[in-house]
Protein backbone atom coordinates (compact mmCIF):
# COMPACT_ATOMS: atom_id res chain seq x y z
CA UNK A 1 0.00 0.00 0.00
CA UNK A 2 2.73 2.48 0.91
CA UNK A 3 4.58 1.80 -2.35
CA UNK A 4 1.38 2.34 -4.30
CA UNK A 5 0.67 5.63 -2.52
CA UNK A 6 4.24 6.77 -2.94
CA UNK A 7 4.06 6.09 -6.68
CA UNK A 8 0.67 7.84 -6.85
CA UNK A 9 2.11 10.81 -4.97
CA UNK A 10 5.03 10.93 -7.38
CA UNK A 11 2.66 10.74 -10.33
CA UNK A 12 0.63 13.62 -8.94
CA UNK A 13 3.83 15.55 -8.32
CA UNK A 14 5.13 14.89 -11.83
CA UNK A 15 2.02 16.28 -13.51
CA UNK A 16 1.02 18.96 -11.04
CA UNK A 17 1.38 22.71 -11.00
CA UNK A 18 4.28 24.62 -9.54
CA UNK A 19 2.35 25.05 -6.28
CA UNK A 20 2.16 21.28 -5.93
CA UNK A 21 5.93 21.04 -5.98
CA UNK A 22 5.94 23.17 -2.84
CA UNK A 23 3.46 20.90 -1.08
CA UNK A 24 4.64 18.38 1.50
CA UNK A 25 4.97 14.86 0.12
CA UNK A 26 2.57 13.67 2.82
CA UNK A 27 -0.11 16.00 1.41
CA UNK A 28 0.51 14.76 -2.13
CA UNK A 29 0.21 11.16 -0.91
CA UNK A 30 -3.01 11.95 0.96
CA UNK A 31 -4.53 13.67 -2.07
CA UNK A 32 -3.56 10.74 -4.29
CA UNK A 33 -5.24 8.40 -1.83
CA UNK A 34 -8.43 10.46 -1.85
CA UNK A 35 -8.36 10.62 -5.65
CA UNK A 36 -8.26 6.82 -5.86
CA UNK A 37 -10.74 6.10 -3.09
CA UNK A 38 -13.12 3.34 -4.03
CA UNK A 39 -10.83 2.03 -6.75
CA UNK A 40 -7.56 1.16 -5.05
CA UNK A 41 -7.76 2.91 -1.67
CA UNK A 42 -10.30 3.25 1.13
CA UNK A 43 -11.44 6.09 3.37
CA UNK A 44 -9.70 4.43 6.31
CA UNK A 45 -6.39 4.27 4.43
CA UNK A 46 -6.68 7.92 3.44
CA UNK A 47 -7.50 8.96 7.01
CA UNK A 48 -4.44 7.07 8.21
CA UNK A 49 -2.28 9.02 5.77
CA UNK A 50 -3.87 12.38 6.56
CA UNK A 51 -3.52 11.96 10.32
CA UNK A 52 -0.25 10.00 10.40
CA UNK A 53 1.76 12.95 11.80
CA UNK A 54 -0.43 12.95 14.93
CA UNK A 55 -0.88 9.20 15.31
CA UNK A 56 1.76 8.83 18.02
CA UNK A 57 -0.15 11.05 20.45
CA UNK A 58 -2.98 9.96 22.73
CA UNK A 59 -6.19 10.99 21.01
CA UNK A 60 -7.54 14.29 22.33
CA UNK A 61 -4.53 14.90 24.57
CA UNK A 62 -3.06 18.39 24.62
CA UNK A 63 -0.17 17.18 22.45
CA UNK A 64 -2.62 15.59 19.98
CA UNK A 65 -4.70 18.75 19.71
CA UNK A 66 -1.54 20.84 19.24
CA UNK A 67 -0.43 18.46 16.48
CA UNK A 68 -3.85 18.69 14.81
CA UNK A 69 -3.71 22.49 14.99
CA UNK A 70 -0.33 22.40 13.27
CA UNK A 71 -1.66 19.99 10.63
CA UNK A 72 -4.66 22.23 9.99
CA UNK A 73 -2.26 25.15 9.43
CA UNK A 74 -0.23 23.02 7.02
CA UNK A 75 -3.29 21.91 5.06
CA UNK A 76 -4.57 25.48 4.98
CA UNK A 77 -1.25 26.60 3.48
CA UNK A 78 -1.35 23.80 0.87
CA UNK A 79 -4.95 24.63 -0.02
CA UNK A 80 -4.09 28.31 -0.43
CA UNK A 81 -1.12 27.58 -2.70
CA UNK A 82 -3.29 25.42 -4.91
CA UNK A 83 -6.14 27.95 -4.81
CA UNK A 84 -3.81 30.71 -6.05
CA UNK A 85 -2.72 28.54 -8.98
CA UNK A 86 -6.30 27.58 -9.79
CA UNK A 87 -7.43 31.20 -9.70
CA UNK A 88 -4.65 32.12 -12.14
CA UNK A 89 -5.36 29.14 -14.41
CA UNK A 90 -9.13 29.43 -14.81
CA UNK A 91 -11.21 31.90 -16.79
CA UNK A 92 -12.56 35.09 -15.20
CA UNK A 93 -16.10 33.67 -15.17
CA UNK A 94 -14.83 30.49 -13.53
CA UNK A 95 -12.97 32.54 -10.91
CA UNK A 96 -16.22 34.35 -10.09
CA UNK A 97 -18.02 31.00 -9.82
CA UNK A 98 -15.26 29.65 -7.59
CA UNK A 99 -15.46 32.69 -5.27
CA UNK A 100 -19.19 32.10 -4.88
CA UNK A 101 -18.70 28.39 -4.22
CA UNK A 102 -15.98 29.08 -1.65
CA UNK A 103 -18.16 31.41 0.39
CA UNK A 104 -20.71 28.63 0.66
CA UNK A 105 -17.99 26.05 1.35
CA UNK A 106 -16.64 28.05 4.29
CA UNK A 107 -20.12 28.17 5.87
CA UNK A 108 -20.67 24.48 5.11
CA UNK A 109 -17.41 23.44 6.79
CA UNK A 110 -18.10 25.67 9.77
CA UNK A 111 -21.50 24.07 10.30
CA UNK A 112 -20.38 20.53 9.51
CA UNK A 113 -17.40 20.66 11.83
CA UNK A 114 -19.22 22.38 14.69
CA UNK A 115 -19.85 19.63 17.22
CA UNK A 116 -22.37 19.78 20.04
CA UNK A 117 -21.12 20.82 23.42
CA UNK A 118 -18.92 23.46 24.95
CA UNK A 119 -15.66 23.87 23.00
CA UNK A 120 -13.90 25.69 25.87
CA UNK A 121 -11.54 23.30 27.57
CA UNK A 122 -13.08 20.26 25.90
CA UNK A 123 -10.13 18.51 24.24
CA UNK A 124 -12.13 15.66 22.65
CA UNK A 125 -14.39 18.24 21.02
CA UNK A 126 -11.41 20.28 19.82
CA UNK A 127 -9.80 17.16 18.32
CA UNK A 128 -13.05 16.23 16.58
CA UNK A 129 -13.49 19.70 15.10
CA UNK A 130 -9.87 19.93 13.96
CA UNK A 131 -10.06 16.47 12.38
CA UNK A 132 -13.17 17.47 10.47
CA UNK A 133 -11.56 20.70 9.27
CA UNK A 134 -8.40 18.89 8.17
CA UNK A 135 -10.30 16.32 6.11
CA UNK A 136 -12.29 19.09 4.42
CA UNK A 137 -9.10 21.01 3.61
CA UNK A 138 -7.48 17.85 2.23
CA UNK A 139 -10.51 17.19 0.03
CA UNK A 140 -10.58 20.74 -1.32
CA UNK A 141 -6.82 20.64 -1.94
CA UNK A 142 -7.30 17.44 -3.92
CA UNK A 143 -10.04 19.04 -5.98
CA UNK A 144 -7.82 22.02 -6.77
CA UNK A 145 -5.00 19.68 -7.81
CA UNK A 146 -7.42 17.77 -10.06
CA UNK A 147 -8.50 21.05 -11.67
CA UNK A 148 -4.93 22.10 -12.34
CA UNK A 149 -4.12 18.70 -13.80
CA UNK A 150 -7.17 18.72 -16.09
CA UNK A 151 -8.95 15.88 -14.24
CA UNK A 152 -11.73 17.90 -12.62
CA UNK A 153 -15.29 17.86 -13.88
CA UNK A 154 -16.32 20.74 -11.61
CA UNK A 155 -18.21 23.53 -13.38
CA UNK A 156 -15.85 26.20 -12.04
CA UNK A 157 -12.80 24.48 -13.51
CA UNK A 158 -12.65 25.98 -16.99
CA UNK A 159 -8.98 26.56 -17.74
CA UNK A 160 -7.84 29.48 -19.86
CA UNK A 161 -6.78 28.57 -23.38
Amino acid sequence: MKNFLLSMGLAVLATASQADTKLPQSHLNSMACLENMGQSTSWGQCLSLIFEPCASFEVASKAHVACLQSEREGWTASMRLLQEDVTEAITMKSAEDLASILSGWINYVSQKCQADGDPEGNLPLAAKQLGCQITELAGLSGEYAACLEGRSTADYCVLKN
